[in-house]
């Protein structure tokens, strides 16, 4: 107000579901759509924190890769008894697309994926 200047629009929406895929964020976001106007920035605040007793500050978070997948084999369907070894399983095709990101013994993801954690980040990790 000294600066003579307007305030910037801010709209802040908390939400308190645990974990992702909350079932109503979005069902708020749609309530209040025309509030948010033109959005410029979006702060998630989703980490965690190892007490109550003081703000916790999150410098990074475990990556997430996501995608649609639709395995198609056949265009019409076919008696098992015809093609059960001809036509490949699309369960297992996903098995084996889902072994290249992604080792199921040890959890460990393909290297393409993998990131170098900064110096300071990793040494941030000694001080919790």
């Amino acid at each position: 107000q000294e600066l003579n200047m307007p305030h910037p629009h801010m709209v802040i929406t908390i939400e308190g579901d645990e974990e992702s895929d909350s079932k109503d964020l979005m069902y708020q976001y749609e309530q209040i759509k025309d509030k948010l106007q033109n959005v410029a920035i979006v702060i998630a605040l989703d980490s965690g924190g190892g007490d109550y007793k003081r703000l916790w500050l999150t410098s990074s978070l475990r990556g997430v890769l996501e995608c649609d997948l639709n395995i198609k084999i056949i265009k019409e369907g076919v008696h098992s008894g015809d093609a059960s070894g001809i036509v490949p399983d699309t369960f297992r095709i996903l098995r084996i697309l889902l072994d290249r990101i992604e080792n199921v013994n040890t959890g460990e993801a393909h290297e393409d994926l993998q990131v170098t954690i900064p110096g300071d980040k990793y040494m941030q990790t000694f001080e919790l």
